[in-house]
Protein backbone atom coordinates (compact mmCIF):
# COMPACT_ATOMS: atom_id res chain seq x y z
CA UNK A 1 0.00 0.00 0.00
CA UNK A 2 1.60 3.66 -1.09
CA UNK A 3 1.80 6.24 1.35
CA UNK A 4 0.60 9.39 1.09
CA UNK A 5 4.14 11.53 0.62
CA UNK A 6 3.17 13.94 3.41
CA UNK A 7 6.58 14.81 4.55
CA UNK A 8 7.27 16.10 0.69
CA UNK A 9 3.86 17.81 1.05
CA UNK A 10 5.05 19.86 4.31
CA UNK A 11 8.59 20.49 2.57
CA UNK A 12 7.13 21.94 -0.62
CA UNK A 13 4.57 23.89 1.44
CA UNK A 14 7.09 25.62 4.25
CA UNK A 15 10.21 25.83 0.93
CA UNK A 16 7.17 27.87 -1.36
CA UNK A 17 5.81 30.23 1.56
CA UNK A 18 9.62 31.17 2.13
CA UNK A 19 10.32 31.30 -0.96
CA UNK A 20 7.58 33.76 -1.70
CA UNK A 21 8.03 35.76 1.43
CA UNK A 22 11.80 36.27 0.27
CA UNK A 23 10.05 37.36 -2.98
CA UNK A 24 8.15 40.06 -1.15
CA UNK A 25 11.01 41.34 0.58
CA UNK A 26 12.45 42.30 -2.58
CA UNK A 27 9.63 43.55 -4.05
CA UNK A 28 9.07 46.01 -1.28
CA UNK A 29 12.76 46.72 -1.90
CA UNK A 30 12.55 47.47 -5.75
CA UNK A 31 9.10 48.76 -5.01
CA UNK A 32 10.66 51.98 -2.88
CA UNK A 33 12.96 52.37 -5.67
CA UNK A 34 10.35 52.55 -8.42
CA UNK A 35 8.26 54.94 -6.38
CA UNK A 36 11.59 57.68 -6.03
CA UNK A 37 11.39 61.24 -7.43
CA UNK A 38 12.29 60.80 -10.42
CA UNK A 39 11.60 58.52 -13.80
CA UNK A 40 15.21 57.25 -13.59
CA UNK A 41 13.93 55.97 -10.35
CA UNK A 42 10.80 54.59 -11.82
CA UNK A 43 12.79 52.62 -14.72
CA UNK A 44 15.56 51.03 -12.09
CA UNK A 45 13.27 50.16 -9.68
CA UNK A 46 10.77 48.59 -12.47
CA UNK A 47 14.30 46.85 -14.12
CA UNK A 48 15.13 45.48 -10.81
CA UNK A 49 12.01 43.78 -9.45
CA UNK A 50 12.32 42.31 -12.98
CA UNK A 51 14.67 39.96 -10.97
CA UNK A 52 13.24 40.29 -7.24
CA UNK A 53 11.94 36.84 -8.08
CA UNK A 54 15.37 35.06 -8.29
CA UNK A 55 16.31 34.60 -4.65
CA UNK A 56 12.32 33.23 -3.98
CA UNK A 57 13.01 30.70 -6.69
CA UNK A 58 16.25 29.65 -5.68
CA UNK A 59 15.04 28.86 -2.51
CA UNK A 60 12.11 26.74 -3.92
CA UNK A 61 14.69 25.24 -6.33
CA UNK A 62 16.98 23.77 -3.44
CA UNK A 63 14.60 21.24 -2.85
CA UNK A 64 12.62 19.94 -5.62
CA UNK A 65 12.98 16.94 -7.28
CA UNK A 66 14.71 16.91 -10.58
CA UNK A 67 12.03 15.38 -12.60
CA UNK A 68 9.94 19.33 -12.18
CA UNK A 69 11.83 20.78 -14.98
CA UNK A 70 9.13 22.26 -16.21
CA UNK A 71 7.75 23.24 -13.27
CA UNK A 72 10.31 25.47 -12.52
CA UNK A 73 10.49 27.29 -15.43
CA UNK A 74 7.12 27.94 -15.26
CA UNK A 75 7.35 28.95 -11.68
CA UNK A 76 10.23 31.36 -12.55
CA UNK A 77 8.04 33.08 -15.06
CA UNK A 78 5.08 33.51 -12.63
CA UNK A 79 7.70 34.94 -10.09
CA UNK A 80 9.39 37.11 -11.79
CA UNK A 81 5.64 39.04 -13.49
CA UNK A 82 4.27 38.65 -10.22
CA UNK A 83 7.33 40.54 -8.59
CA UNK A 84 6.98 43.47 -11.50
CA UNK A 85 3.15 43.86 -10.93
CA UNK A 86 3.73 44.14 -7.47
CA UNK A 87 6.35 46.44 -7.36
CA UNK A 88 4.47 48.98 -9.17
CA UNK A 89 1.63 48.37 -6.18
CA UNK A 90 3.87 49.80 -3.43
CA UNK A 91 3.58 53.12 -4.10
CA UNK A 92 0.06 53.19 -4.76
CA UNK A 93 -0.89 51.29 -1.63
CA UNK A 94 1.18 52.90 0.82
CA UNK A 95 0.35 56.97 -0.77
CA UNK A 96 -3.27 55.59 -0.37
CA UNK A 97 -3.06 54.86 3.16
CA UNK A 98 -0.06 57.51 4.41
CA UNK A 99 0.37 60.03 2.17
CA UNK A 100 -1.19 63.58 2.70
CA UNK A 101 -3.94 65.37 0.90
CA UNK A 102 -2.08 68.42 -0.33
CA UNK A 103 -3.26 71.55 -2.69
CA UNK A 104 -0.54 72.02 -5.30
CA UNK A 105 0.11 74.46 -8.03
CA UNK A 106 1.59 73.22 -11.58
CA UNK A 107 4.64 75.18 -12.30
CA UNK A 108 6.68 73.52 -15.17
CA UNK A 109 5.33 70.52 -17.97
CA UNK A 110 8.78 68.91 -18.29
CA UNK A 111 9.85 65.41 -20.19
CA UNK A 112 9.21 62.01 -18.40
CA UNK A 113 12.02 60.12 -19.81
CA UNK A 114 14.75 62.26 -21.98
CA UNK A 115 14.18 59.30 -24.70
CA UNK A 116 10.76 59.62 -24.91
CA UNK A 117 8.77 62.66 -26.43
CA UNK A 118 6.93 64.82 -24.07
CA UNK A 119 3.56 64.64 -25.72
CA UNK A 120 3.39 60.95 -25.17
CA UNK A 121 4.70 60.72 -21.30
CA UNK A 122 5.13 64.38 -19.83
CA UNK A 123 5.69 65.03 -16.26
CA UNK A 124 4.47 67.60 -14.26
CA UNK A 125 6.87 69.66 -11.55
CA UNK A 126 4.21 70.82 -8.89
CA UNK A 127 4.53 72.64 -5.63
CA UNK A 128 2.82 73.36 -2.22
CA UNK A 129 0.10 75.75 -3.45
CA UNK A 130 0.11 77.44 0.24
CA UNK A 131 3.75 77.35 0.77
CA UNK A 132 5.34 77.08 -2.66
CA UNK A 133 7.85 74.73 -1.91
CA UNK A 134 8.33 72.32 -4.80
CA UNK A 135 6.52 68.81 -4.19
CA UNK A 136 8.86 66.93 -7.35
CA UNK A 137 7.12 65.83 -10.56
CA UNK A 138 3.65 64.20 -10.74
CA UNK A 139 3.53 61.58 -13.38
CA UNK A 140 0.45 59.86 -14.81
CA UNK A 141 -2.49 62.13 -14.77
CA UNK A 142 -5.65 61.55 -16.74
CA UNK A 143 -5.71 65.24 -17.91
CA UNK A 144 -3.07 67.49 -18.78
CA UNK A 145 -2.99 70.63 -16.95
CA UNK A 146 -1.08 73.74 -17.75
CA UNK A 147 1.62 75.71 -15.68
CA UNK A 148 -0.22 77.46 -12.87
CA UNK A 149 -3.44 75.12 -13.05
CA UNK A 150 -4.15 73.74 -9.17
CA UNK A 151 -4.23 69.81 -8.59
CA UNK A 152 -4.66 67.85 -5.90
CA UNK A 153 -2.15 65.71 -4.65
CA UNK A 154 -0.63 63.29 -1.74
CA UNK A 155 2.69 64.01 -0.39
CA UNK A 156 4.32 61.33 1.43
CA UNK A 157 5.09 62.89 4.97
CA UNK A 158 8.25 60.48 5.32
CA UNK A 159 9.52 61.86 2.38
CA UNK A 160 10.08 58.12 0.64
CA UNK A 161 7.94 58.15 -2.42
CA UNK A 162 7.35 60.97 -5.11
CA UNK A 163 4.32 62.70 -4.77
CA UNK A 164 1.54 60.75 -6.25
CA UNK A 165 -2.53 62.04 -7.35
CA UNK A 166 -4.58 62.47 -4.83
CA UNK A 167 -6.19 59.22 -5.82
CA UNK A 168 -3.20 56.61 -6.82
CA UNK A 169 -4.98 54.03 -6.19
CA UNK A 170 -7.39 53.47 -9.15
CA UNK A 171 -9.63 50.39 -11.84
CA UNK A 172 -5.90 49.19 -13.09
CA UNK A 173 -4.26 49.70 -9.98
CA UNK A 174 -7.38 46.89 -8.22
CA UNK A 175 -7.04 45.26 -11.17
CA UNK A 176 -2.84 44.74 -11.03
CA UNK A 177 -3.13 43.86 -7.30
CA UNK A 178 -6.05 40.87 -8.26
CA UNK A 179 -3.36 39.35 -11.38
CA UNK A 180 -0.77 39.11 -8.40
CA UNK A 181 -3.35 37.34 -5.80
CA UNK A 182 -3.63 35.02 -8.55
CA UNK A 183 -0.28 34.63 -9.76
CA UNK A 184 0.95 34.17 -5.91
CA UNK A 185 -2.12 31.26 -5.88
CA UNK A 186 -1.00 29.82 -8.56
CA UNK A 187 3.17 30.02 -7.63
CA UNK A 188 2.22 28.28 -4.42
CA UNK A 189 0.51 25.16 -6.05
CA UNK A 190 3.64 24.90 -8.57
CA UNK A 191 5.84 25.02 -5.64
CA UNK A 192 4.02 22.71 -3.00
CA UNK A 193 3.46 20.34 -6.29
CA UNK A 194 6.62 20.59 -7.38
CA UNK A 195 7.97 18.78 -4.06
CA UNK A 196 5.48 15.84 -4.38
CA UNK A 197 7.43 12.92 -5.92
CA UNK A 198 5.63 11.15 -9.07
Amino acid sequence: MKHYPWGALFKGIWRTLLALAVTTGFVIGTGILAGGPSFTWLAVGSALSLVAAVPGYLLYRLGAPDHTVGNRVVMLLVLTLASWLAALLVLPAYMSREGTPTDAVVTQVVRGLSSVSEERFPAYRVADASTGKDLGRLRFLDSEPKPGDQVRVRVDPRGWFNVTVVDPTGRFIKLTALVVGVLGLVALFLGVGGHIPD
